[in-house]
């Protein structure tokens, strides 16, 4: 295939697919485009049956509507579920139907309850396991399905994969890409709301049922204006959702209603997925980015899966691109074009090598191929591994230094792996009504907010942010792994939050993100019983940065920012520890320590090269 077709095909199949839980515009590309587009062979074209709007009766009387694509000769034919809230009538979906049927598979997709043709009240996440395997029993019994079922899709429809799986024998493979079984560890961070993310998306979707039924208000939400946070510290009151099921008034408020403590929501099965990996007999094929909202918990899903899971579900597989969440390849980052590139064409063809071991029993190589695929930034090179975490990671401590003025680029904080002896301490203030801003990340881009890497130079220009770094390097240094920052720091409030982050510092002064992490400060100990702070006592914090991989070049440095906010990736606490009322709001002074007895430390794996 000619270079310029190789982007033709990229740049229509970004067109057709959006995987960021929005539709994209009605655009008739043909499956031979998609397929251009994910670097595999179209198939032949054959004749086609359609059948729109199927309604399939669920356990509780509601139908929901599943269109099917199937080949027109009789038989029995492997079948591939996509489960989904988006409209299932766009364009982009039928040359995915049709992409699926050439290669010789019936490509089924239905819109979720509540949504679009389906029936039934609209409430994210919590009717999708018994919806999903009352689906997936309807298909068993039908002539054309050869008992062979795969599932695919994205972001929501990556979720309804895992939401199915526990305990169904029916199902054979799965393929989830930006996807978690485990919602709740991405809507919460450390305790934080992952607030641009999470109210918008929840506002259009509910906005969206709501026009569905015909009420004309929608709700609207200011961002900028909103995203304090004073909630009163309190246990948790665990959601009892069987108990929601039998009185459907509850839904009525919305899931913003359920956004007041991430104790509430920790144990709901429909929002954490635990409890369910020993249940699991499909293997996955994974698909996630270094910049993806699901980064962190896809990573536990992968990891437990492994260990828990029953029989071939310990055959899952991962690829990690540097991708936002997005469709793989997308080129966010004029860095890593190239890798993006062929990073689709890694991701199009490994899943129909995929869908073609486990359904049509084809010796593809898949099974002996690496369990892990990552795109190791820095050098932009895709490489293959054997596990998560890699088991040659050396884990190594990076202590923050000073001499009391670390705050902003322009400071004196140092980063290195010798231990802090009689150091000052560094201090700054916070103020919720000035919080550090947001400038990429991990996380769902919404308007301006974009996620990725981008240049932190001016949010390092302000005295709210300390920041470290290393010496220059002399040779490359690899991270890949999970990261962790342990942080002793007191403050002068009952509650506070205090954010960490990675960052790759060029010999141009640019600053690169690679990942960040939040505490709440109340919740340091438990999501279930949350405790103030004791103002003037030193703490220590631990920050999950979640993960990255990074090869540090010669010549640049690694640098780490501390700070109090990071809005609005995350709502800004207030610093009121839930009193004085709605309005409140204080000025928090923090002081960072890092000397013998307060060993603050950034925990980095190092790879050896």
């Amino acid at each position: 295939m000619k270079a310029g077709m190789k982007i033709f095909g990229l740049l229509s199949l970004i067109l057709i697919i959006q995987l960021n839980f929005a539709c994209a515009q009605l655009i008739p590309w043909s499956p031979r485009v998609v397929a251009w587009g994910l670097g595999v062979e179209p198939g032949e074209r054959e004749p086609i049956i359609i059948e729109r709007n199927v309604m399939v009766e669920m356990r509780d009387g509601v139908k929901l509507a599943i269109d099917i694509y199937r080949p027109k000769a009789e038989g029995k034919y492997p079948v591939i579920l996509c489960r989904m809230p988006y409209g299932t009538d766009n364009e982009e979906f039928k040359s995915i139907g049709k992409l699926f049927v050439r290669n010789g598979y019936i490509f089924a997709i239905q819109d979720t309850r509540g949504t679009f043709d389906s029936e039934g009240i609209y409430f994210p996440l919590i009717f999708e396991q018994d919806d999903g395997k009352d689906t997936v029993e309807w298909i068993s019994r039908q002539s054309w399905f050869n008992g062979k079922l795969g599932t695919w899709g994205g972001s929501y429809f990556g979720y309804t994969q895992w939401a199915l799986s526990p305990g169904n024998e029916k199902l054979t493979a799965m393929n989830q890409l930006y996807g978690t079984g485990s919602i709740y560890k991405f809507v919460y961070r450390g305790g934080a709301l992952s607030y641009v993310q999470m109210v918008p998306w929840n506002t259009s979707m509910e906005n969206a049922y709501r026009e569905k039924q015909g009420i004309k208000d929608k709700i609207k939400v200011d961002l900028l204006k909103a995203g304090y946070y004073n909630e009163p510290i309190r246990p948790a009151e665990p959601v009892e959702v069987q108990e929601m099921l039998k009185k459907p008034e509850s839904f009525e408020k919305g899931v913003l209603d359920w956004l007041h403590h991430p104790g509430d929501i920790a144990q709901v099965p429909a929002l954490n997925f635990d409890q369910f990996y020993s249940q699991v007999s499909a293997p996955s094929l994974q698909i996630e980015g270094w910049y993806d909202q699901a980064l962190g918990p896809a990573l536990d899903d992968f990891v437990q899966i492994q260990k828990q899971g029953i029989g071939n579900a310990q055959k899952t597989r991962m690829i990690i691109g540097p991708w936002v969440h997005n469709l793989p390849g997308f080129p966010n980052d004029k860095r890593y074009q190239q890798g993006m590139l062929e990073g689709l064409r890694i991701y199009g063809g490994e899943m129909m090598a995929w869908f073609d071991y486990w359904l049509k029993g084809i010796d593809t190589g898949i099974e002996k191929s690496a369990s892990v695929k990552i795109f190791v930034m820095g050098e932009n090179i895709w490489r293959e591994e054997w596990e998560w975490p890699l088991a040659r990671t050396q884990w190594t401590k990076f202590y923050i230094h000073s001499q009391g003025k670390a705050n902003s680029i322009n400071g004196d904080g140092g980063l290195s792996a010798t231990l802090p002896k009689d150091e000052p301490e560094d201090k700054f203030i916070y103020d919720p009504n000035n919080p550090a801003p947001t400038r990429g990340g991990a996380f769902l881009p919404y308007k301006k907010w974009k996620a990725g890497a981008f240049d932190q130079s001016k949010i390092e220009e302000r005295d709210d942010v300390l920041v470290y770094v290393s010496e220059p390097l002399t040779e490359k240094l690899e991270v890949t792994g999970p990261v962790k920052m342990v942080l002793y720091a007191e403050t002068d409030v009952k509650d506070t939050d205090f954010t960490a982050k990675l960052v790759d510092i060029y010999p141009d002064g640019k600053v690169y993100n690679l990942c960040d992490g939040i505490i709440r400060a109340r919740y340091r100990e438990s999501v279930f019983k949350p405790t103030p702070l004791e103002p003037g006592k030193i703490y220590k914090f631990e920050i999950d940065l979640w993960a990255t991989s990074n090869v540090f070049l010669p010549g640049h440095r690694i640098g780490l920012e501390i700070s109090s906010s990071n809005f609005p990736q995350y709502d800004r606490n207030t610093n009121c520890a839930g009193e004085e009322g709605a309005d409140c709001k204080k000025i928090a002074h923090q002081t960072v320590y890092h000397n013998s007895a307060y060993p603050s430390y950034l925990y980095l794996p190092v790879i050896p090269r």
